[in-house]
């Protein structure tokens, strides 16, 4: 069966990627014009739209009255739509819960997929128009000797008539200078604050609740879903009161714990994982931003500045050199979850940091 995640995927498919759409457009102009680029790479900010962007650019390359915006009732947008277009192969390492891309999916082995990038783009198309690959969060490939990286590079050298390969990333400065110069890069950046609230009114998000995540996610949409659906506002507010000095550390804890996040990994274990790691994170960004505030960076220019003073007041500019500490031993904490420390103790460490 497919997991809910998939299965929100595959509806994503067809969705207008607000913000983005005159790129695209101007993306299909190109390809009705026999000019797209076989190798595109979208960057910008985390759920700026990017991923969405790349999706409706291969729906309205698929569809049957295109290059242009997806009907969404034709056979290959429906086959898009729920994810079974023969030529469309879609790697997204969120949905099949992988940290690190590995070589096999770009030239196969053990670890690759139904289907691998370099054995696709050399198959003809199976319904006569395009073959395309969209690769998710391309970063993932940055580990170890690069050698997921460097076979991609391989497979960039003779590309096959009709065939493209979309990546998309938040990090481009972890791909090889070599993969970046090859590719026709497309910056995404954040619809904005206007944009983000109407998209989080569309999902039924209103209120002080949606305004926070407007501000905190810079104007990114997704990264604003993102953080309404880990109940970062309630995180905010805790982890606030033990930077103050309202609550301690250790009455916290359980209730952090408790919050209602939604969690990418698969097993319980690697979910308790994430679970530290993005409280941990919520911590970092929260001490960071009081200890810009203390020393007098203006509250317009900080993610939690709608604290206000209070917030400048939490970490006065005189405990500076102890803010550089505290914020190290919150990253180590992040760092320990990832080398087998147990997540509550790392929590429990970053609190403490928090806290002092």
């Amino acid at each position: 069966m497919a997991s809910s995640r998939a299965v929100t995927e595959a509806a994503n498919a067809l969705e207008l990627p607000r913000g983005h759409e005159e790129l695209v457009r101007g993306l299909w102009r190109a390809a009705r014009a026999q000019r797209l680029a076989h190798f595109l790479l979208f960057t910008g900010p985390a759920g700026s739209g990017k991923w969405l962007a790349a999706r409706w650019l291969a729906a309205g390359l698929m569809c049957a009255r295109g290059p242009g915006e997806p009907c969404g009732a034709c056979g290959p947008c429906r086959r898009v739509a729920v994810g079974s277009h023969a030529d469309l192969l879609v790697l997204d390492p969120l949905a099949a819960e992988v940290e690190r891309i590995p070589v096999a999916w770009v030239s196969g082995g053990d670890d690759a997929p139904g289907e691998w990038i370099e054995n696709f783009l050399a198959l003809k198309s199976a319904e006569g128009g395009w073959r395309i690959v969209l690769l998710r969060e391309a970063e993932r490939m940055a580990h170890g000797q690069n050698h997921a990286q460097n076979a991609l590079l391989k497979t960039l050298e003779e590309p096959a008539p009709g065939t493209l390969l979309v990546l998309e990333t938040s990090r481009p400065d972890r791909l090889l200078p070599t993969i970046q110069s090859r590719a026709h890069v497309l910056a995404c950046a954040a619809p904005g604050a206007a944009v983000t609230r109407e998209v989080l009114a569309a999902h039924g998000h209103a209120g002080a609740r949606a305004e926070l995540a407007a501000r905190w996610s810079r104007g990114a949409p997704g990264a604003a879903l993102e953080l309404l659906a880990r109940s970062a506002p309630e995180s905010r507010a805790i982890l606030f009161d033990v930077l103050r000095g309202a609550r301690r550390a250790g009455e916290v804890q359980q209730e952090l714990w408790e919050l209602e996040l939604e969690l990418r990994a698969g097993t319980e274990r690697a979910r308790d994982r994430e679970r530290a790691a993005w409280l941990l994170a919520q911590a970092h960004a929260l001490l960071h931003d009081a200890w810009r505030a203390g020393s007098g960076a203006p509250l317009d220019a900080l993610v939690h500045g709608d604290l206000g003073a209070s917030l400048a007041a939490a970490w006065p500019a005189r405990r500076a050199a102890l803010a550089e500490r505290r914020l190290l031993e919150l990253a180590q904490a992040c760092v320990d979850i990832g080398s087998n420390l147990a997540p509550e103790q790392a929590l429990e460490r970053g609190l403490a940091a928090l806290a002092e």
